[in-house]
């Protein structure tokens, strides 16, 4: 199988998200599959396999689970599957387990049409007292599978040095921690996922579906520029259309090879 590995949602190596990516016939075993993501050992190892002219289906495993969503990996998809000119056009269609998911190409960038995840209920501030101080919460919702808590300020969460053990004890897939935006971004988050086996993801293009519909719901606003700020950082163009979200990105190749198996 040819692999690649990619960093998205970034313009230059050494930043944004690295994703693996093969190209396969057929789907390996979910087994195959678990151990050759967790021998990447990358937040996710996008497996692809055609179906007919620029149209896949793709599967995402981090080194633990199989995902149902992921906007990194699926960029970084995207991006070999341009570069490498494997797809005629600029439009690339995905079969996945949140439904199909579009791709199109303009430019240097890269947009995901990906489904736009309404956030729900508010959650009482108690239940993260083992990891925020009560006064830094301005709010916290469910949102889908995940929490959304946002903070007082900007520097507080780029700032987070968080217990993933604890983290480990919330009902949730995944922790996503934002707030406001001082300058140059509309928002800012981190996301920590440690069920997962990803103690922090350093660009989340799957978090931002949630992200879009609660910033949306605090701003009045359809577009945003946003920042991740993990170590790592990311920035992400988004754009609610009815009841998707565009998220628009770009990406570069580190490394592609062949795995012997």
């Amino acid at each position: 199988m040819k692999i690649w590995t990619v960093d998205a949602f970034t313009s230059k190596p050494f930043a944004g998200n690295p994703a693996a990516v093969t190209l396969v016939e057929k789907f390996p075993s979910d087994e195959t599959c678990q151990k050759i993501a967790a021998e990447m050992n990358l937040s996710e190892t996008a497996f692809l396999k055609p179906l007919e002219s620029d149209h896949f289906h793709i599967r995402w495993f981090t080194p633990e689970v199989e995902v149902k969503l992921c906007g990194h990996a699926t960029l970084a998809s995207a991006h070999i599957l341009f570069e490498e000119r494997i797809v005629r056009g600029n439009n690339i269609v995905f079969e996945s387990l949140s439904g199909p998911l579009f791709v199109t190409k303009v430019s240097q960038d890269i947009i995901l049409d990906f489904p736009l995840q309404k956030t729900g209920a508010d959650l009482p501030s108690h239940i993260f007292k083992d990891l925020f101080e009560p006064q830094t919460i301005v709010n916290a919702v469910q949102a889908y599978d995940d929490i959304i808590v946002e903070l007082v300020d900007e520097m507080l969460v780029r700032k987070l040095n968080l217990d993933f053990s604890k983290i480990n004890k919330l009902d949730c897939r995944s922790l996503i921690v934002t707030a406001k935006g001082n300058v140059s971004y509309d928002f800012v988050s981190r996301v920590f996922a440690p069920q997962d086996g990803i103690n922090e993801d350093p660009v989340t293009g799957s978090a931002h579906c949630k992200l879009a519909d609660y910033w949306h719901k605090k701003l009045g606003k359809f577009e945003f520029l946003a920042y991740q700020a993990s170590p790592r950082g990311g920035s992400l163009g988004i754009c609610i259309v009815d009841d998707r979200v565009h998220l628009r990105g770009q990406a570069v190749t580190i490394l592609k090879g062949r795995l012997m198996v």
